[in-house]
């Protein structure tokens, strides 16, 4: 097997891509644990993120650990229209009330889902979103959600780029800094 990058972090888990033309996969966690698996076994996930900002700061969710956090989003349904998930995904994890923009950045990451060790491949999707209302909440957290979420929060540019991102590789959020950069004072 021929090695090939890129290495992310994504889940609480870092994870390397080990060869290419459907071969095998190692997904290393955070804690040195190890899953190995056949390209051909992935689930298989596109997910949407919203990039929303009100009053120069932006809206994020910690997630899996004290100092873990992520933007709000998650897995687009089957028969789900990509905007209607982010709209879905923010409201439950956050509270708040979103219109979609264009999109910002695209990755795709591998990874081990903490607590049911599945192995994944997600494409990921970066939109900038407008708040348009609501309040931050954790009512609309499912059972999975209230075992590693925490209620959501906006926070400036400076004190986002000094946090450890749970769900995003390192291209993705180069072009999602760039974007708020341009956007927030």
């Amino acid at each position: 097997m021929r090695q090939v990058k890129p290495v992310a972090l994504v889940g609480l888990m870092f994870c390397e891509r080990v060869c290419y033309d459907g071969g095998m996969i190692i997904c290393k966690g955070i804690l040195g644990e190890e899953k190995t698996i056949e390209a051909k076994d992935l689930k298989f996930a596109v997910s949407v993120y919203a990039v929303a900002i009100r009053e120069n700061k932006i809206l994020i969710s910690p997630q899996w650990c004290d100092n873990g956090y992520d933007f709000p989003g998650g897995h687009i349904d089957l028969g789900e229209v990509h905007t209607d998930a982010l709209v879905r995904e923010v409201k439950e994890e956050t509270g708040m009330d979103i219109k979609p923009g264009n999109p910002i950045a695209v990755g795709t990451s591998f990874f081990v889902t903490p607590r049911r060790k599945e192995c994944h491949q997600s494409v990921q999707i970066y939109f900038e979103a407008t708040v348009v209302g609501g309040e931050i909440s954790t009512s609309g957290f499912d059972e999975g959600e209230s075992a590693y979420a925490k209620e959501a929060k906006f926070v400036t540019l400076k004190e986002l780029k000094k946090m450890k991102w749970m769900n995003t590789n390192q291209k993705p959020m180069t072009e999602i800094l760039r974007y708020l950069e341009g956007k927030t004072k």
